[in-house]
């Protein structure tokens, strides 16, 4: 295993050892001190724990540290100290987490993570990096975004504010442009990366000095923003820098710093707000002297107008983030330093795109000097005055200048990363989301073309014009498309030695060939597209066919149903009809029968009761003798009917009415049967 990857996963080590306990920064090393403590069969010495760690787990902890955790272990019951050495309580030791098993959890999640880097330099890049290459190259990353620790963890060194690049350029591209694909293709992996880079912020803790001093509070100090910061911070080069400086700063206010610019940082803003106006209003932002501004105001689509209206209210935006604009400190005969050894180191030191970024550097350096009175104490917190800058170059001469040479205890300049770092470690749980800001922040922002790679392809652009080697769509191409920025950061790896004739005719080859490649691509999916459109077309068809020839069916039916019903109505009209012509021939004659039975009874009932009357008052003789017995039936009948009358209402007629309607009504039944209805 190499030493690299066993740090890797030793940082992640620590950071879950926070996340576990968080007592205090050095708790965090207790692990690894008790783990060696594991390994002994007897008293523990710490020049032995030493090895065993650095051994086992790639980390060099100075004895100083190592001797405080073993007082630390036995403040908490794992044993006792005799003779300098720990001597363990094997009962005590049982119930611990086992470390082995964590760093092989880790190391599985490690080797996943640069197997895919290497992968992804040889499939994209064409370029072979070994296992132990790849490893090197993601700890040297991750030490970017702390502070650089890798010398302390390893060899026990003191802090020192220094940021050299260990890694080549080519290297740091290929990582950057891995870590900006993997963070939405891998999120398990990248949440693996952001475990290591918090474990290797936390690991600083015990090499700074006055690191139990870690959590305090800044004491009337202010932090200077220099221009590229308050760029960030205003959002003018994209969100995600906007989120990491926006964090920074709310983590520092909150530790008790005050946020403060120079007047001449925010002229220099102005000043990168209205050239990229200029651009705008004179053919895009694709110009020469290409800012990461540029290409944000481009990704907007800002107009020059809006860029002024920004530029305009800057004052605003600037104390709407909560700091405060102050003039430099004038000058003074006892604080003076030789300004022009100064510029001079920093000219050899630093490339500078115009004289006037140097001298505004320059500037806030000595501004810095005169706060500070010529001096200050060794902590950060209590420095009174500290730049903080993009710059890692600025940070390297300004310590060599006014730390080697002078009173000045702590550094005059830090750069945001270095600062985020020792400000998060006051309060990690503030700000659990800087570190993964911060690392997809520098990601993006370094597969953007710097100014002087975008200077140099602009020339071989206009000379490849001028020898009328290509058509003006092909310059526009080279110019504005997205996928030319790309390619050339890929070919160049931000190299500007590197962009010659050759790699813009490549990038021009390889831009119309995506392009065809995307037209045949965007041709046969169109082509599939018309097909299934087709398909779909013809099918829907086919189903109208279907459904016209089932309503035709139904309508067919529905026709012959409404014959049929048709016909049945009128078979129906005609038996209603001829059973109405059978009802109302057996009503007549029903009626005509009554009608003559009525007749005949009451002719009859005439009849007899005349006949009674005339018995009754003529002399007898005249009506035969049979007939006056039959005198009081006649009278008798016609009292019942009268009493009958008005007992019940009606009349004779009606009586003699009812009884021929009940006649008529039985007679009609039987006709009825008889004429078959």
């Amino acid at each position: 295993m190499t030493t690299s990857n066993a740090l890797l996963a030793s940082l992640a080590i620590i950071k879950a050892n926070w996340d576990y306990s968080q007592e205090s920064y050095v708790d965090n090393f207790l692990p690894f001190f008790l783990d060696a403590v594991k390994s002994s069969e007897g008293p523990m010495s710490t020049p032995a724990a030493k090895v065993h760690i650095r051994e086992r787990f790639g980390i060099d902890i100075p004895e100083g540290v190592l001797a405080t955790l073993s007082r630390r272990a036995v403040h908490k019951n794992y044993g006792r100290r005799e003779n300098g050495s720990f001597i363990a309580d094997p009962t005590k030791l049982a119930d611990l987490r086992d470390l082995g098993r964590q760093k092989a959890d880790y190391l599985r999640k490690q080797s996943a993570l640069v197997s895919e880097l290497v992968k992804y330099s040889a499939d994209r890049f064409q370029r072979t990096l070994s296992i132990e290459d790849a490893e090197d190259a993601l700890l040297n990353h991750i030490e970017e975004h702390s502070v650089p620790i890798l010398g302390s963890v390893m060899n026990g060194a003191p802090y020192d504010a220094r940021s050299a690049p260990r890694s080549s350029p080519d290297t740091e591209y290929v990582v950057n442009s891995f870590i900006s694909d993997v963070v939405s293709s891998m999120p398990a992996s990248f949440d693996h990366l952001e475990t290591v880079v918090k474990g290797s912020m936390l690991a600083v803790s015990l090499y700074l000095p006055n690191n139990s001093e870690l959590g305090r509070r800044f004491d009337r100090t202010s932090l200077y923003l220099d221009a590229p910061v308050l760029l960030k911070a205003l959002g003018y080069e994209g969100d995600e820098a906007k989120a990491a400086a926006k964090d920074l700063l709310a983590l520092s206010r909150s530790a008790g710093a005050e946020l403060a610019c120079f007047e001449h940082s925010v002229s220099e803003v102005r000043g990168i707000l209205d050239r990229s106006a200029g651009k705008a209003m004179h053919g895009g932002f694709n110009g020469a002297h290409r800012r990461a501004t540029d290409a944000f105001f481009a990704s907007e689509g800002l107009s020059a107008s809006d860029i002024l209206l920004l530029s305009q209210r800057l004052e605003e935006d600037v104390a709407a983030l909560g700091i405060s604009i102050q003039e430099r400190p004038a000058p003074s005969a006892e604080l003076t330093i030789d300004e022009l050894a100064l510029e001079e180191a920093m000219e050899s030191s630093i490339t500078y795109s115009s004289r006037d970024t140097l001298l505004n550097d320059l500037d806030s350096l000595t501004a810095i000097h005169r706060l500070r009175g010529g001096r200050s104490s060794s902590r950060l917190e209590t420095c009174r005055a500290l730049l903080v800058t993009t710059n890692g170059g600025l940070t390297r001469v300004g310590r060599s200048f006014f730390v080697k040479e002078g009173d000045h205890g702590w550094p005059p300049a830090l750069t945001d990363h270095h600062l985020a770092t020792l400000v998060w470690l006051k309060k990690p749980q503030a700000a659990p989301s800087l570190p993964r800001r911060q690392i997809l922040a520098d990601c993006f922002a370094a597969l953007e073309p710097g100014g002087r790679v975008w200077d140099r392809y602009l020339e071989e652009i206009n000379r490849l014009g001028s020898r009328g080697k290509a058509s003006e769509n092909d310059l526009m191409l080279l110019r504005y498309s997205t996928e030319a920025q790309r390619s050339l950061m890929d070919r160049t790896m931000g190299d500007p030695d590197q962009v010659t004739p050759e790699t813009v005719a490549d990038i021009l080859d390889k831009v119309k060939a995506n392009i065809l490649s995307s037209t045949e691509h965007e041709r046969d999916a169109a082509f599939q597209t018309a097909s299934k459109t087709r398909a779909a077309l013809d099918d829907a068809e086919q189903s109208l066919r279907d459904r016209e020839s089932s309503l035709a069916a139904e309508q067919m039916a529905k026709l012959a149903a409404e014959d049929r019903s048709t016909t049945l109505e009128a078979r129906l009209a005609a038996l209603e009809t001829a059973a109405k012509n059978l009802r109302d021939a057996a009503r007549g004659k029903a009626k005509r029968r009554a009608a003559l039975a009525y007749r005949l009874v009451l002719l009859v009932c005439g009849a007899v009761l005349l006949y009674a009357v005339a018995a009754t008052f003529l002399p007898d003789g005249i009506i035969p003798g049979w007939g006056k017995p039959a005198v009081p039936y006649c009278f008798a009948f016609s009292t019942v009917g009268g009493l009958a009358t008005l007992m019940w209402g009606g009349s004779i007629q009606g009586t003699a009415g009812y009884f021929r309607r009940v006649l008529e009504k039985r007679l009609e039944k039987r006709y009825l049967g008889e004429l078959g209805g």
